[in-house]
């Protein structure tokens, strides 16, 4: 969480997920439904391109192609770049881990970026767990 903090901070993030999460049901996965992924994405430590015609190719075959994928992609949910960074972030609706796989190895710029997707849990269905944690703690003898 650390790394996402550092890349949009904390009070970005929190605003992001909680306008995504607050319209997604508790039990999404449950009923078949996109579940949320919130996906970070950062160039990788290479050696940048020395040539003119070596970023031109990186540019024209790689980033832009992926960076159009992501942008029409009807799954993004939210996301962009980050100002002044080699790295973004996205929301993608998915209903598997191995969709998300597919997605992001499908990019042209898969292998020139460090990716990391965490399954998102929605606010609904951890207040849910929660009720049910008060009402045990509630129902123990005292």
């Amino acid at each position: 969480m650390r790394i996402i903090e550092r890349f949009i901070g904390v009070t970005a993030l929190v605003l992001i997920i909680a306008v995504l999460m607050a319209s997604t049901p508790p039990s999404v996965a449950a009923q078949g439904e996109n579940m949320l992924y919130l996906v970070e994405f950062k160039a990788t430590e290479a050696k940048p391109p020395t040539t003119r015609e070596q970023a031109i190719e990186l540019l024209e075959k790689l980033i832009v192609p992926s960076l159009e994928n992501l942008a029409k992609d009807g799954k993004i949910h939210a996301g962009g770049l980050l100002a002044g960074a080699r790295a973004g972030v996205f929301i993608v609706g998915a209903k598997s881990h191995d969709e998300v796989t597919e997605l992001v190895y499908a990019l042209p710029a898969w292998g020139v970026w460090h990716w990391k997707v965490t399954p998102l849990d929605s606010f609904a269905h951890r207040a849910d767990l929660e009720k049910k944690v008060v009402q045990g703690l509630r129902a123990q003898k005292q």
